[in-house]
């Protein structure tokens, strides 16, 4: 149906080179690049390229690599300076996903900091102005932007609002991530998947209990999956289906679980 593919954050407490091993060995040839600080050295291209030797040899490939995220890497503060270092932050990253040779760059539409409702139009303003600017980058580098659909209480996080953001961003070169947990605690997932199939990319895929963003492996949590790979067939999804699921401790174990996950939701009832 699709090919399932996972992110390396699931192991994004430890450096990067020690996820791939037990990926592989789960049987993913496919992955999400996790741009935690401890988890990948954005800084150095000559460690990005023995970085991309060493996944090629693993028997893996880079589909995808997720922006850096947090309440430092804001592209809608009011901070000038704050916004600058935000951009070039991000620049970085996309230098990184071209070195790894993925192509997809997912982005959240704006930062962390929750105060972005006190100043709502001057937020929303900025994060277009700062999204251009980096859509710029990606198409410099042969990269697809891809915008995120975000918790539901950070900027972007309603239906309307994702929609504002991106019917002010060109078509060409940028699609769109359904996360299915951020979706699913709004209480739209279907919709999302409804209202932007046709510039549906990519799938982050991971299950919650209904309360917070959990990150668990599909069917531990409240999410519908048959309705959910439906509502993928029904747009006419062709991307990955990439699991974003956290694990601590054993990666090898985690690993495993989400790969037995994911075969099952994803197998004809």
């Amino acid at each position: 149906m699709w090919t399932t593919g996972i992110s390396t954050g699931i192991g994004y407490r430890h450096p990067i080179e020690s996820t791939l091993e037990p990926i592989r060995e789960a049987g993913f040839e496919t992955l999400e690049i996790s741009t935690a600080p401890q988890h990948l050295d954005l800084s150095s291209p000559a460690a990005l390229e023995a970085l991309h030797r060493r996944i090629g040899d693993a028997g893996l490939r880079v589909h995808s690599l997720h922006a850096p995220f947090g309440h430092d890497v804001n592209i809608t503060s009011p901070d000038a300076a704050h916004r600058r270092a935000a951009l070039d932050h991000l620049h970085r990253a996309t230098e990184a996903l071209a070195i790894l040779g993925g192509t997809l760059y997912v982005i959240h539409p704006g930062g962390e900091d929750q105060r972005w409702v006190w100043e709502r139009d001057l937020r929303m303003s900025l994060a277009v102005e700062g999204l251009l600017e980096v859509a710029a980058g990606c198409h410099a580098q042969g990269l697809t932007l891809v915008l995120e659909t975000p918790l539901p209480h950070l900027l972007g996080g309603s239906l309307d609002d994702f929609s504002w953001i991106l019917d002010r961003l060109p078509r060409e070169g940028i699609g769109v991530c359904v996360d299915t947990s951020h979706c699913s605690l709004g209480g739209f997932l279907f919709d999302a998947v409804s209202r932007f199939g046709e510039r549906l990319v990519h799938v982050q895929v991971s299950d919650n209990r209904g309360v917070t963003d959990d990150h668990l492996p599909p069917g531990q949590g409240i999410i519908d999956w048959s309705r959910f790979r439906q509502a993928l067939v029904g747009v006419g999804y062709r991307g990955v289906f990439m699991l974003e699921v956290s694990g601590n401790g054993d990666i090898a174990a985690h690993v495993r679980v989400a790969a037995e996950a994911a075969r099952r939701v994803l197998s004809p009832a």
